[in-house]
């Protein structure tokens, strides 16, 4: 009998036609397609853990995800991507596979992660990337963006920045970097990349909409830290819509999981 390997998968999915990560009854979801091409492929029901949730609509460049599971055929990290991109639909991507130890799981051994948030910027409407990026008609000004995303770095309680149904109980993260600047191949794609130890439910989101009214000269960059230590969400902006946002990395410690260079997207 073979015996049962733990293997880590780099995905990368457009979240357009999907409700988030988790398995919800009756509704497509990531979780749910790969866990139902794992079945076609062994036979079995298999659980996937995923390195975390994402809501509906949000896409993915470098998400991981892993699964245990014992099979003759598949036994290789290759053998196991040319078989999921084989039966996958052609929006999720296994970009390499991994073996990895048995107590190895993607999330609780997860330190990190970093989003993007991306943003076209322009007074005509987007052709290419509608589904994926948030329409702003009106000039951002980006370096008061920058100085008011300035006064959220470092260890915070962020409950003012959380959807009202979040049920975290810990609202404290240590949030080390918002950088925001414009694509290197359009400048009319504006980039707000965010990196911290772990984010609430529509934490990114709501600070993106909240610096977009900074940027827009709705708010003051003096209101950032009132709204922080508010812990209200009503002070803060409005939550950006889903399609701009992207998990583009999973942060592991130093040495844990090692990816090649020419399979991760940035």
């Amino acid at each position: 009998m073979p015996i049962a390997q733990n293997w880590l998968i780099l995905l990368k999915f457009d979240g357009t036609q999907y409700h988030g990560w988790q398995v919800q009854p009756n509704l497509p979801t990531i979780e749910q397609t790969i866990e139902k091409a794992l079945e076609n492929l062994t036979g079995g029901l298999v659980k996937v853990n995923g390195a975390g949730r994402t809501d509906s609509g949000v896409h993915a460049l470098n998400f991981t995800a892993n699964f245990m599971v014992a099979t003759k055929n598949l036994n290789t990290p290759e053998k196991w991507r040319k078989a999921f991109n084989a039966i996958l639909p052609n929006d999720i991507v296994v970009k390499c596979v991994k073996s990895v130890p048995d107590k190895f799981h993607a999330r609780h051994n997860a330190i990190g992660k970093r989003y993007r948030y991306l943003i076209y910027n322009s007074p005509y409407r987007p052709v290419f990337l509608k589904n994926h990026s948030w329409w702003i008609k009106k000039d951002l000004d980006i370096k008061l963006m920058q100085d008011a995303a300035n006064v959220l770095i470092g260890v915070h309680d962020f409950s003012a920045f959380r959807s009202v149904n979040c049920t975290s109980k810990n609202t404290v993260k240590d949030l080390s970097e918002i950088l925001i600047k414009k694509n290197s191949l359009n400048c009319k794609y504006l980039q707000i990349e965010f990196e911290a130890n772990s984010f609430l439910q529509h934490m990114v989101r709501i600070i993106t909409g909240t610096l977009i009214e900074v940027g827009l000269g709705r708010k003051e960059i003096d209101s950032l830290a009132k709204i922080l230590e508010s812990g209200q969400r009503r002070f803060a902006g409005i939550t950006a819509p889903p399609n701009g946002l992207y998990s583009l990395r999973v942060i592991y410690p130093k040495g844990m999981v090692e990816w090649p260079i020419d399979v991760i997207d940035n």
